[in-house]
């Protein structure tokens, strides 16, 4: 992509970017959010949380904007804007919907199916309680019961340790078992997901095309921390990989390095690169060389 004239448009996951991967807090990237406000930057959301999830966490941070939910399995417009007149948008309540995914209940019976075909123990996140969400995310109840409110993203537990009853890997048996249905299994920072035939990097695109028809096109600026935001990353013309707490997953460093690197975890990072980005300064890349000055 290119468009060194036109206006940012930053894309973001939220979990270990945006918001810290044990509090779930923004507040170390405020700074950076006021900045982006100020400066009329358009701020993206594009996560595997759900709707029920995003939605009250964008009226948080005072974005107002379109978002990404359930790793590309569809972006939620503003009711009578990007929307309006297109084929093949879905209307609910103050929501304009254009599903990119499968749905959640088939999702989670072709788990159960790919369990039983590959002899893998998956444990499927639409089958826990709410409490067991509380003790595997740290999110509160209240929030742990949004986060089971799925439509298009089937989270999973695997051991992924041993191999299957048939002598694959177990991760190589399960993939190519969803492949083999027409899903994908992609990697966050907490679960594996299984998903239609989507991604963030898909769902930003398509909104790209939406906002383009309107005559408006930007810059890209996109942010994540896991391998399940690598598509994102890649539909952007200026990836930056926030690290863990450990460093750049291994994955992602072997996928994009050349993209830039946060220099902290979390939102305290994200905070310190978008600044970066506004200030017009050039970050590392992901394998420790410097990026030449444009």
């Amino acid at each position: 992509m290119t468009g060194e004239h036109r206006p940012l448009l930053v894309a973001t996951d939220l979990d270990g970017c945006l918001l810290d991967e044990d509090s779930y807090s923004h507040q170390a990237a405020g700074g950076a959010l006021a900045r982006l406000e100020a400066a009329g930057v358009p701020l993206v959301v594009c996560s595997s949380k759900t709707r029920a999830e995003v939605a009250p966490l964008l009226v948080e941070l005072g974005v107002a904007g379109p978002y990404v939910v359930e790793n590309g399995g569809a972006v939620v417009l503003p009711r009578g804007g990007l929307g309006a007149g297109l084929a093949g948008v879905r209307r609910e309540g103050d929501d304009e919907l254009v599903e990119l995914g499968v749905p959640a209940t088939v999702l989670a019976r072709e788990l159960r199916e790919i369990a039983a075909e590959t002899g893998v123990r998956l444990t499927s996140f639409s089958a826990l309680s709410v409490r067991e969400v509380e003790g595997l995310t740290g999110l509160s109840g209240d929030r742990a019961a949004r986060a089971l409110r799925r439509e298009w993203d089937e989270p999973f537990l695997v051991d992924w340790t041993g191999p299957s009853p048939s002598g694959r890997p177990a991760a190589e048996a399960v993939s190519a078992a969803a492949e083999a249905r027409g899903l994908r299994v992609t990697r966050g920072s907490r679960f594996h997901h299984l998903t239609g035939q989507t991604d963030k990097g898909c769902a930003l695109r398509e909104l790209l095309r939406m906002l383009e028809r309107q005559g408006r096109r930007f810059q890209v600026v996109a942010l994540g921390d896991a391998p399940n935001d690598v598509p994102l990353l890649r539909a952007s013309d200026r990836p930056i990989v926030v690290p863990r707490r450990a460093g750049v997953d291994p994955t992602v460093a072997r996928l994009l390095p050349d993209a830039e690197r946060a220099p902290l975890p979390g939102p305290t990072g994200w905070g310190q690169a978008v600044l970066a980005v506004l200030e017009g300064r050039v970050l590392p890349k992901v394998d420790g060389l410097e990026r030449p000055a444009r």
